[in-house]
């Protein structure tokens, strides 16, 4: 039995026409069930034909928009097991939903440190970078800053006596070349 207010399903005892259509304008798709060509996954992927039909475009305009009937408020539920063809279409749509939820868990669990990274990391690394330049541009500090330290002079100093030291060798060198290529 069905009211105008409660909406049926197709298997259920109520009117089928008040299940998509309550004007009952086009119950094709209905009627394509009870046929065993109908079915959720044939209305889901376009098998059988759609609760109501899209207006065909006009040429050079958008193409159509089809419209999915509203979904009940309310559901009676049925005497009448489900077929196997039911059963196995309600299996698929089960693995399709637990596999989505799997995938927005994962997206979820792998935003968490990317987040973390943003928010707290990025904050932290700004304020770092303010306060060192802060402190390296005091007055005060700037010529303790630019003094070169004791052990790279010492390092400098060496180098610097030991560049006097090979340029003298190389013009040694070269002159005992130069002595020889003479003398044969």
């Amino acid at each position: 039995r069905s009211d105008g207010n409660v909406a049926t399903t197709p298997r259920s005892g109520g009117s089928v026409n008040n299940f998509y259509n309550a004007d009952g304008a086009d119950n094709d798709f209905i009627n394509n069930q009870n046929d065993g060509t109908g079915g959720i996954m044939n209305f889901i992927f376009r098998g059988g034909k759609t609760p109501i039909k899209a207006k065909p475009h006009s040429s050079g305009g958008p193409p159509s928009v089809v419209q999915l009937p509203p979904v009940p408020d309310t559901m009676q539920q049925t005497d009448v097991p489900p077929s196997d063809r039911e059963r196995v279409e309600m299996e698929v749509i089960k693995s399709l939903i637990e596999s989505y939820f799997a995938v927005v868990r994962k997206n979820f669990i792998d935003m968490v440190p990317k987040t973390i990274m943003f928010f707290l990391v990025n904050h932290v690394k700004d304020g770092i970078q303010n306060e060192l330049v802060s402190e390296l541009y005091r007055e005060s500090e700037i010529m303790s800053l630019m003094r070169e330290a004791e052990d790279v002079a010492q390092r400098r100093q060496t180098c610097v006596e030991m560049k006097d030291l090979l340029t003298k060798a190389l013009e040694i060198v070269n002159e005992v070349r130069d002595f020889n290529s003479f003398t044969t």
